[in-house]
């Protein structure tokens, strides 16, 4: 998330919520008072599930802007005054909302007549406030560039003060959940961010996850959100699980243990075997022509190999090409391998991508990845490249 941007419009339309069981369509506006020039019109839209509708378009007229909406059940909506300056909203029916616009620079408002809405406000004013102090270290940083010496002498402090902005708005996040678990607006917590740091995290947070999910089922059991966000549960659910099963995985592969067994073809159809290079030094190498990073590591490693391909030093490449989106990844593998000069006989791939049987031994979910074995076919290191790899080569060899 943009730092000063306000709630993410694909977020948004991610986790919008409508529908509570209240059966009344009178006396429903929405108005606003606003400050400084350069409003002509606001835009109003509807949230659903998967898009987002605009419902009317009201004249904005000596700074102020009034629409009556006529609604049967609460409704989630969006004001846009601007590009970049949307007010979310969920308006239950009979309430009469107020926007009051304080600050055009760093885009700040005041709702009052909408409980859910200024819960909503509040969330996006805990993010606005870290992102100031955020922005405050970035100056001081670059301020002390100027000064190596001193730079580096406030650089531990700027750090810790950062981790403690990021644990500080994560707490007062999870409080809010805690306070009111089945309101609708804790769905915004979710998708904020400082800078590229997500604050409450499936993978460290899921109990809020689970925490919200109960509350809005409970609170809006028949609402078409309320399903597509339990269906997004399940999924998440599914992840998790095989990400802790990757997990599982990885951690057996510690120093000292016995690599895993890997049997497949090369680009004539021939089976090839990780143990038939028992007696040498082996780098598996995860890879595909389809991955860039993979291939800008290419040189590097040519390069060792070269280096060391006479003191008992192996290759044994494991092709995840495959994707849906390849037409011809035999051809597109053939093809890497001369172009990056992988000159190296072990060559192997199932050409099933990210499908490949091998992933279940291994535990990887990025690549490049790489497995040292030393000569026992025994885990010497993983997800070694560059530098790293190349001084253990020579502590090795």
């Amino acid at each position: 998330m943009r730092i000063l941007k306000m709630m993410a419009l694909a977020a948004t339309a991610t986790f919008a919520f409508s529908a509570c069981e209240n059966n009344s369509n009178s006396g429903t506006s929405i108005e606003g008072n606003l400050k400084g020039d350069g409003f002509t019109e606001v835009v109003l839209y509807n949230i659903k599930p998967q898009s987002i509708d605009p419902f009317d378009t009201v004249a904005v007229v000596d700074n102020k802007f009034k629409v009556d909406v006529t609604m049967d059940t609460a409704d989630f909506m969006l004001v846009q005054l601007s590009e970049r300056f949307r007010i979310p909203l969920f308006v239950n029916p009979g309430e009469n909302v107020t926007i009051e616009i304080d600050n055009l620079e760093d885009m700040s408002y005041n709702i009052s007549g909408s409980p859910e809405s200024q819960r909503i406000e509040k969330i996006n004013e805990i993010l606005l406030g870290a992102n100031k102090a955020v922005q405050e270290l970035n100056n001081q940083g670059q301020a002390a560039m100027a000064d190596t010496a001193k730079f580096e002498m406030m650089k531990p402090k700027l750090d810790s003060t950062f981790q403690f902005i990021l644990a500080d708005t994560k707490k007062q996040y999870t409080d809010m959940i805690d306070e009111k678990p089945g309101s609708l607006a804790n769905i915004f917590i979710f998708s904020q961010s400082i800078g590229n740091t997500p604050l409450v995290t499936p993978q460290e947070d899921f109990e809020y996850f689970e925490k919200v999910g109960e509350g809005i089922t409970e609170n809006y059991p028949n609402s078409v959100h309320t399903i597509s966000y339990n269906e997004r549960m399940v999924e998440m659910r599914k992840t998790m699980a095989a990400q802790q099963e990757m997990d599982a995985v990885k951690q057996k592969l510690t120093p000292g243990a016995q690599v895993p067994e890997i049997a497949l073809e090369n680009l004539q159809g021939q089976v090839m075997k990780l143990s038939d290079l028992r007696g040498k030094v082996v780098l598996v190498d995860f890879w595909a022509a389809w991955c860039r990073p993979c291939r800008a590591e290419n040189p590097n490693l040519v390069r060792m190999y070269n280096q060391y391909k006479d003191k008992g030093f192996e290759v044994y490449s494991v092709s995840l090409d495959g994707l849906p989106s390849q037409q011809e990844p035999k051809d597109a593998w053939a093809k890497a391998i001369t172009v990056d000069k992988l000159t190296w006989d072990n060559h192997v791939s199932d050409l099933k991508g990210w499908n490949t049987s091998v992933i279940k031994d291994f535990g990887f979910q990025g690549i490049p990845y790489t497995v040292l074995v030393d000569r026992e076919g025994k885990i010497i290191a993983t997800e070694l490249r560059g530098p790293a790899l190349e001084a253990k080569l020579k502590e090795v060899l």
